[in-house]
């Protein structure tokens, strides 16, 4: 019994491991912008300007991440994410504080325009 539960256990830390050492993939970076962007969609209407901040720096933080993944996207997930992006810019441009939603707008763009240069960059090296 106590060798099946050490077992179990080696069996079970192997899989952690496996999974910690993937890293992060195109598809995550879909899935977290995805998530992002249906969960600001469903909540944007009660969204206050801190709320908003928020979102711009979830929105920022994961195009840091997605940056080391762009050159294995397929062209399917780059529209997906144009697609994302227009959504909640869309769904801050009804947002009525003017300061916050050109600090948001300008958010967008630089991140859109980060997506762009590496795209470029990509099909430059293709």
């Amino acid at each position: 019994m106590k060798k099946l539960f050490h077992l179990a256990f080696a069996i079970g830390f192997a899989g952690m491991c496996f999974t910690a050492c993937t890293g992060y993939s195109a598809q995550d970076y879909v899935n977290d912008m995805k998530s992002l962007t249906e969960k600001t969609l469903k909540n944007a209407s009660s969204y206050t300007e801190e709320d908003w901040k928020r979102v711009g720096e979830e929105y920022r933080s994961i195009n840091e991440k997605g940056k080391k993944v762009l050159e294995d996207m397929t062209e399917d997930q780059r529209k997906e994410l144009e697609k994302f992006s227009e959504e909640v810019s869309e769904k801050a441009a009804e947002f009525n504080h003017e300061e916050l939603k050109q600090q948001f707008d300008d958010l967008m763009q630089q991140a859109d325009g980060f997506i762009n240069d590496m795209l470029e960059e990509i099909k430059d090296k293709e």
